[in-house]
């Protein structure tokens, strides 16, 4: 950056960057893992295992979804065994979707292979780079929580 850049150039310019490193960080992580799941199926089963058993309306507005694909989405990783249906407690008419033992298990190995493979990627930097990015773990994390 240029003393010439202005502070919110500065701050837009970092945050295009951060976006583009996180954006491409995770497609690499999903890139090399096994897995036959879609991002999509992966977010969903990560935000229920999250929230706890939810009503498929409230994934889809977690997820930032129309609630058809959401419907499709669930439907499609119940057929996988790895959702399940009960009815709501609160509203007999509804229902109430969670992981499956399959699921959890599904999304544990899942989270595991990814953090092996994250971890032999960070051993690839130097002990000071890791230590900016331990750093900053609690600034990102912030920026996961909702205003």
């Amino acid at each position: 950056m240029t003393s010439l850049q202005s502070p919110l150039a500065e701050r837009t310019t970092a945050a295009a960057r951060l976006r583009f490193v996180l954006v491409r960080l995770a497609r690499t992580l999903r890139r090399e893992g096994e897995s036959t799941l879609t991002a999509s199926q992966v977010s969903a089963l990560a935000t229920v295992e999250e929230m706890g058993p939810l009503r498929i309306s409230a994934l889809a507005a977690h997820e930032s979804m129309d609630p058809s694909v959401a419907t499709r989405v669930v439907a499609g990783l119940e057929s996988l065994g790895l959702l399940e249906r009960t009815d709501d407690p609160d509203d007999r008419r509804a229902s109430l979707i969670d992981l499956s033992h399959v699921g959890r298990a599904t999304l544990s190995e899942l989270w595991h292979e990814r953090t092996l493979r994250l971890s032999a990627r960070l051993e690839r930097l130097t002990a000071k780079e890791r230590h900016a990015i331990e750093a900053a773990l609690p600034a990102l994390d912030k920026l996961t929580r909702d205003a």
